[in-house]
C-alpha cells in the first residue's frame, strides 16, 4: 500500500521538533512543510532532509506557503490533499510567557491564544473538505472538545495523558526488577495531571485520574500509584517539546498502522482529557478496561479542569472560569472574563497580548 502524506501545518517548535522525528520515522512517502513564510517553510524542510539523509532516510519533503488569512490556503489544501493534518498554532506560546513579570494567569486563562487560531483553521480545513485526519495540538485536552461542541473539530491530540506513561513503566519496572515493557498501564487524565506527577515535589494530592497497572496479568496499581507519587526533576522549557514530538510520533505509528494499536491520546473529538484508546489509519476509539465506565472516565477528566482554571465546558463549547481564574484575569487587565466562547475569543486573545 502506499504510504500516506502528512501535511504539517504552523512551524512553532513542537511541530519543527515532530518535522524532525517524523522525517526519520519512513511512515509517509510525503511530508509537506507548511507555514505563513514560505523561506521559513523552506529553510525548516531543507534542515530536515539534510538531518534525515544522513541517518540514511530520504522522504519527500515540500515547503509551501499556507496563510490562514488567505483564499489560498484553502486551494493549497486541496491541492496537496493530505491524508493527515498535524497543526499547533498560537499566538503566543507557553515558554514565551515564562520570565514575564506580569501578573499570571491560570494555564486555561491563555487558552484563547491558542483557541483564536485553531478556529480559524478549523474553518478552513472544514472549507477545504479534504476528508483528512486531523491532529490538533494546541492544548488539545481543551480546545478540541472546544471546537468539536461548537462545530467541526480535530480527531485528537497528541501528548499529556501520554507523557507520565514512562515515568510509570520505568518506576514500576524498578521495583518489580523487570523489563518497562513488561508493565502494561491503561491512564485516564487531564492536561494538568502530569504537570503535578512529572516535577521534584510530586506529592499526595493530584488532579483526578484513573490508573490500572498490570505485569503478566497481576495487578500492581498500588505500586504505580506509588511510583506517581515519586520526585521526578523535569525541565519544562523547549526540551519539552521533543517529549511531546515523541508522542506525536507513536500517535502517527497507530494512525498509519493496518492492525490496531494501542495507546493513550488526548483530545479525542468531542471528549475532555486522555485516554486509552485503541487506534488504526482506520479508527480511534476509547479502550477502557471492564471495570472503568466512560461515564466515570469523563468525569475524572472533567473534574480535573479546575486544576487548570477552567469551571466547567458546556455543551456548546463555551468554556466557564473558575473564580480564581476571572480574578487573575482581572489581576492582569484590569476586567475579568467568566467565560470564553467563538464570539469573544479575539478579543480575550487580544487583551492578553495587549498585557504581555
Amino acid at each position: 500500500m502506499t504510504k500516506p502524506t502528512l501535511l504539517i501545518l504552523s512551524l512553532g517548535e513542537l511541530s519543527t521538533a515532530l518535522l524532525e522525528s517524523v522525517a526519520r520515522s519512513d511512515l509517509f512517502s510525503k511530508i509537506v512543510v507548511g507555514s505563513r513564510s514560505r523561506m521559513k517553510a523552506v529553510q525548516r524542510a531543507n534542515n530536515a532532509i539534510i538531518g534525515a539523509g544522513i541517518e540514511g532516510y530520504y522522504p519527500i519533503i515540500e515547503a509551501e506557503e499556507f496563510d490562514i488569512d488567505q483564499p489560498s490556503f484553502v486551494h493549497n489544501l486541496r491541492r496537496v490533499n493530505p491524508d493527515i493534518i498535524f497543526s499547533a498554532p498560537s499566538l503566543m506560546p507557553w515558554w514565551k510567557l515564562d520570565g514575564s513579570n506580569k501578573p499570571a494567569l491560570p494555564f486555561a486563562g491563555y487558552m484563547s491564544l491558542h483557541l483564536s487560531l485553531m478556529a480559524k483553521f478549523r474553518d478552513r480545513i472544514g472549507e477545504a473538505n479534504t476528508g483528512a485526519l486531523w491532529i490538533g495540538a494546541s492544548y488539545p485536552d481543551v480546545i478540541n472538545p472546544v471546537l468539536n461542541r461548537s462545530g467541526f473539530g480535530p480527531d485528537c491530540g497528541i501528548g499529556n495523558v501520554q507523557e507520565p506513561i514512562p515515568k510509570i513503566k520505568a518506576g514500576v519496572a524498578r521495583h518489580l526488577d523487570c523489563a518497562p515493557s513488561a508493565v502494561s498501564i491503561h491512564l485516564v487524565a487531564q492536561h494538568a495531571f502530569e504537570y503535578f506527577v512529572l516535577n521534584d515535589n510530586a506529592g499526595q494530592e493530584l488532579p483526578p485520574y484513573l490508573l490500572k497497572a498490570t505485569v503478566n496479568g497481576q495487578d500492581h496499581t498500588a505500586l504505580a500509584n506509588k511510583v506517581l507519587r515519586e520526585p521526578f526533576g523535569f525541565p519544562y522549557d523547549l526540551h519539552f517539546n521533543r517529549v511531546t514530538a515523541s508522542a506525536g510520533l507513536m500517535a502517527l505509528r497507530a494512525l498509519t498502522s493496518s492492525t490496531d494499536v494501542d495507546i493513550h491520546l488526548p483530545g479525542v473529538k468531542d471528549l475532555v482529557g486522555g485516554y486509552p484508546v485503541k487506534v488504526s489509519r482506520s479508527k480511534i476509539e476509547i479502550s477502557l478496561p471492564p471495570e472503568w465506565s466512560l461515564e466515570q472516565a469523563l468525569e475524572a477528566n472533567t473534574q480535573s479542569l479546575k486544576w487548570d482554571g477552567i469551571q466547567l465546558i458546556e455543551n456548546d463549547g463555551t468554556v466557564v472560569f473558575t473564580e480564581a481564574t476571572q480574578q487573575a484575569f482581572h489581576k492582569l487587565l484590569g476586567k475579568s472574563f467568566e467565560r470564553l466562547s467563538m464570539s469573544n475569543v479575539d478579543a480575550q486573545a487580544n487583551a492578553i497580548l495587549a498585557a504581555h
